[in-house]
């Protein structure tokens, strides 16, 4: 018997095998007739009704929005047709109020007829989605999925795998080929191979093997001389039993044998603090630092040869210390949400990596998942989505079209609740496991676009009648005002939000939401600043929240009648740097992060009205490295400490390869793979050579690699996305430029990937081992990203 449950008056089958409306029989993509400019495709889906059905509407997730507005999508067409080829129109739905339940936004996409007809049992039928100017899909991530029938208040999945999908042009052979070859001209630019007597990733400043080897025996001491502190060499006394069943313990006594903790003069390690030597000498292990920072580090170094060597070490001298102060990750927790115990792993890798800034993006358009007490709403409605809710089903792929999800897993669809957050108990946690791995954790909330769960969780703050530019004021508010005017005036956002842009000109002001938009947002700052406080890692900032600032529509708030005297003639970008400097000016005591559309225009030059540098933490700069490294020295000359996470190097979210399994998108590059992170090194170089003044180069405080999860839905998927390519970022931001770029501006890709191994040794073997994660092309090391019989012999 068919099982049902009602949410928000819509029935949801949770059997999708008993509530499976129909197949979908064929869906075809690509450039065809009538498509003009070379953005253009069309989408044809083919489906047979099992019942008869009335007043429905035809759903599905596709990574392209099919909303029309201001440049997109200016000559689609979308019908439904029968056998016969009588074809009616189908119209975009859309919630009338941000306070109802959504129906089509940004990604997800809801049909109506524009007149009412009846599916018949039976009959055949066809969907044409016509003209799409979004650029066509190359792989399963981007095609249309998880399509679904909503009538009589009753949810229908249509199923579909990968034999249902047709991408026109695509060629496998073709696809193999570009993929061989790119692979192929990686290795062969690279610098050569050559042996490096350890497999220590990233690579140390200086490793120096010497005769002798120090054997791994059970009763091992941890004598630390450094500080009564014995925190870190806890952690580490706990790892030796865990991983390798050697018993040891820690005091405060001296000794000449076991491991020996003492101080170094920091001229030996650069005079960087987070530097660290060891020498592995017949009798003991002596590690020197400045700091349990240093400390921990080295015990990572330790850690790494230990499992790659259980019973011995070769004696050794290693000198090591970080190119850059900031090598960060970003995770993205509000298109996907990942518990504690998931975000602990996460931190674990990149403690092994020896990167040490976790940069958490927690609101979006899609969610929010900071749990403040004061505004229950934020995760009452800003954390949930399925259809009928708020929220509407939002980044809803479908399982068996996900090379990762290996056991093929349902995953969440429109008809699932799918929710999450993070409660001020959770985040004391995670903060107390992030300082004791050296890891600084930096909250985002992305604002003033991106903005649609924290605007839905508090209309009545976030919405503004006066703001006839959002699709919200035409002709429907949460005020019931109408705003007669044409739609062409509204703003879209690159996702397809029409609506998710807060009252930026409203702010300190009586104007129409003002009072309650200054308050709440000033509170929400605040409580989340003060929230992450409490850090202990070298180089936390207790103040710092991170804005976000990027990507808000240039149509956005160009029909408000709020933007009245300053903000009258200013362009969208200038709104919201103005909003940001006034937003600072307002809490001196906090620093403000975000991308580098925060203080700067769209090309190299800085903005009029922005948040001075002496108040901001951290600018990323987001762009493609042909034009990002311009934006990043101009950044740096204006003393903004500047982070690089060029698209092209180290968005861990796009895919690997251009093959159609690979999941991710390609929208910056066709081969976001472990070499692309480690070119980072070059980009870094080439940004602090267009740099003259020496204190000004020490604005480029690093390199971070982002986990967007548009496209991860599960734990599995995101490992597969971070990694190898971490150890690419981790290489580039903490080995010395001298070791991972060469003379001839070679990258040392080939040293790396032999450290990283074939499978049973190397560092990946090492991750599994310790971790028991699958990396991408798990059990077999670094294989799938070297040429056949180079390194590995598969």
């Amino acid at each position: 018997m068919r099982k049902l449950i009602v949410l928000s008056s819509i029935v949801i089958c949770l059997q999708w095998s008993n509530c499976v409306f129909a197949d979908i029989h064929s869906v075809t993509i690509g450039r065809m007739s009538g498509d003009t400019s070379a953005a253009e495709f069309s989408t044809i889906i083919h489906f047979t009704a099992a019942n008869d059905y009335q007043n429905w509407k035809f759903g599905f997730y596709m990574s392209r929005p099919f909303v029309s507005q201001q440049t997109f999508n200016q000559n689609l067409v979308m019908q439904i047709c029968n056998a016969s080829n009588a074809c009616s129109s189908l119209t975009y739905q859309t919630a009338s109020s941000m306070s109802l339940p959504d129906e089509s936004a940004g990604y997800t996409t809801i049909l109506a007829p524009s007149t009412p007809i009846s599916l018949k049992k039976g009959q055949a039928y066809t969907i044409k989605l016509l003209h799409n100017n979004q650029w066509n899909p190359g792989n399963y991530s981007a095609v249309p999925q998880n399509f679904f029938i909503a009538a009589n208040h009753t949810i229908y999945k249509l199923a579909s795998n990968k034999n249902t999908y047709h991408l026109i042009n695509y060629d496998q052979g073709s696809v193999d080929a570009e993929i061989n070859s790119h692979i192929t001209t990686d290795w062969y630019d690279s610098a050569p191979q050559t042996a490096t007597g350890n497999s220590i990733v990233p690579a140390p400043v200086n490793y120096m093997a010497d005769s002798g080897m120090y054997s791994l025996t059970d009763g091992m001491k941890i004598h630390n001389l450094l500080s009564t502190d014995n925190t870190t060499a806890e952690i580490f006394q706990k790892e030796l039993i865990k991983n390798l069943n050697i018993n040891t313990t820690v005091d405060n006594e001296n000794a000449n044998t076991g491991i020996i903790i003492n101080k170094i003069a920091p001229s030996f390690i650069n005079n960087n603090p987070e530097g660290y030597m060891i020498k592995i000498q017949t009798n003991s292990i002596i590690i020197s630092a400045m700091n349990n920072t240093g400390v921990f580090y080295a015990f990572e170094t330790l850690r790494q040869l230990m499992t790659q060597n259980p019973k011995q070490l070769q004696d050794a001298t290693i000198v090591d210390y970080p190119r850059f102060k900031y090598r960060g990750i970003l995770l993205d927790t509000a298109r996907h949400y990942f518990t504690v115990k998931q975000i602990k792993r996460v931190i674990d890798l990149m403690a092994a990596h020896k990167l040490n800034t976790l940069h958490i993006h927690f609101a979006d358009d899609e969610g929010f998942r900071l749990a403040l007490p004061d505004y229950p709403m934020l995760t009452n409605i800003g954390a949930v989505r399925a259809y009928g809710q708020k929220i509407g089903p939002m980044m809803f792929l479908q399982g068996n079209l996900d090379i990762t999800n290996v056991s093929q897993k349902p995953y969440p669809d429109a008809g699932h609740l799918y929710k999450g957050y993070y409660t001020q108990k959770d985040i004391h946690e995670l903060i107390s496991y992030a300082n004791a791995h050296q890891i600084t954790i930096i909250p985002e909330i992305d604002i003033p676009g991106h903005a649609r769960a924290l605007i839905k969780s508090l209309p009545n703050s976030f919405v503004d009648p006066n703001d006839a530019s959002s699709f919200l004021s035409l002709g429907h508010t949460i005020n019931d005002i109408d705003n007669a005017m044409d739609g062409e005036s509204s703003f879209v956002s690159v996702q397809g939000y029409t609506d998710d842009v807060i009252p930026v000109c409203t702010y300190n002001s009586n104007i129409s939401v003002g009072p309650q938009f200054t308050q709440d947002i000033n509170a929400i700052i605040n409580q989340i600043a003060s929230l992450f406080s409490g850090q202990t890692t070298l180089y936390a900032h207790n103040n710092e929240i991170s804005v976000g600032a990027d990507e808000v529509s240039a149509n956005a708030w160009t029909n408000d009648k709020s933007c009245q005297g300053d903000w009258a003639n200013l362009t969208a970008l200038e709104k919201s740097q103005k909003f940001f400097q006034m937003l600072a000016d307002n809490h001196s005591s906090l620093l403000f992060s975000g991308w580098q559309q925060l203080v700067q225009n769209n090309d190299v030059s800085l903005g009029n009205d922005i948040v001075p540098a002496s108040q901001v933490g951290h600018i990323y700069v987001w762009n493609v490295s042909n034009g990002g490294i311009n934006q990043a020295v101009n950044l740096a000359k204006n003393g903004y400490p500047t982070v690089l996470a060029f698209a092209d190097d180290t968005y861990f979210d796009l895919a690997y390869t251009p093959d159609i399994n690979e999941p991710g998108f390609s929208w910056a590059t066709q081969f976001s793979d472990t070499y692309s992170a480690l070119s980072s090194a070059q980009s870094a170089s080439a940004t602090l050579n267009g740099i003259v003044d020496i204190a000004k180069k020490a604005n480029i405080v690093g390199i971070e690699g982002t986990l967007w999860t548009e496209n991860i839905p599960t734990f599995n998927h995101l490992i597969y996305m971070a990694l190898p390519k971490m150890a690419g970022l981790a290489e580039a931001s903490w080995s010395p430029a001298s070791t991972t770029i060469n003379y001839n501006n070679q990258l040392d890709w080939q040293s790396l990937a032999m450290r990283l191994g074939c499978g049973k040794t190397g560092f990946l073997a090492y991750l599994n081992k310790t971790y028991g994660i699958h990396y991408r092309g798990f059990p077999n090391g670094i294989y799938q990203e070297v040429p056949v019989g180079t390194l590995c012999l598969q």
